[in-house]
């Protein structure tokens, strides 16, 4: 009788479930979503490609491993014999930091917002400079998960650096404005592992 019964419990929920889906999906009312080419165009972005891990306890900041993406070397609009170097770099146990070297002699930089992201529609998003006021060009500036929410929301067109003198503009091309957009969600959405 237990296995006979067991056997009924088995058919009797195979068909509700055949004849439940039938019915579901045979009514009108149940909107089907249809799959566009739309739909299909995602992009798969490696993150273990784009950033490189470094162990080496001699090469340590501040005693802590890190991983860095590959710098963006810059031309500042309109003038071609100085640029710049954006690299983001994050420590282990610390907020990843976008790093910015300007190679134009006497660039004088504030504490503070100095640094602008302008995306393609016109969006300006400021982040500050935590690094000491210098006149050598150097500018750290480190990077929340409300500023990666920012800037991932629009296509980044170019970096704005202002300075004492001048205010410097860096027109990103598509390509490094999207994987700078993938750099960020990586940093967003991964939790890299350090040895």
């Amino acid at each position: 009788m237990n296995i006979i019964s067991k056997i009924f419990k088995l058919i009797f929920v195979s068909v509700c479930a055949i004849f439940g889906n039938y019915e579901l999906y045979g009514q009108s009312s149940v909107p089907m979503k249809k799959i566009t080419e739309d739909t299909l165009l995602t992009r798969i972005v490696d993150c273990n490609a784009l950033f490189t891990l470094n162990n080496r306890k001699i090469d340590y900041l501040k005693n802590k491993p890190y991983i860095y993406a590959e710098p963006y070397f810059e031309r500042i609009y309109n003038i071609k014999n100085d640029f710049a170097v954006f690299q983001i770099i994050k420590r282990k146990g610390n907020r990843p930091i976008l790093y910015i070297k300007m190679f134009k002699p006497n660039t004088c930089l504030k504490k503070g917002e100095v640094l602008e992201f302008i995306t393609d529609k016109g969006y300006r998003y400021r982040m500050n400079n935590y690094y000491k006021p210098n006149c050598d060009g150097y500018l750290i500036s480190k990077i929340r998960r409300k500023d990666i929410k920012n800037l991932t929301q629009g296509e980044i067109s170019s970096i704005k650096l202002l300075t004492f003198h001048n205010d410097y503009e860096f027109n990103l091309q598509f390509i490094e404005a999207e994987r700078l957009k993938d750099e960020l969600q990586c940093l967003k959405n991964n939790h890299f592992k350090f040895k």
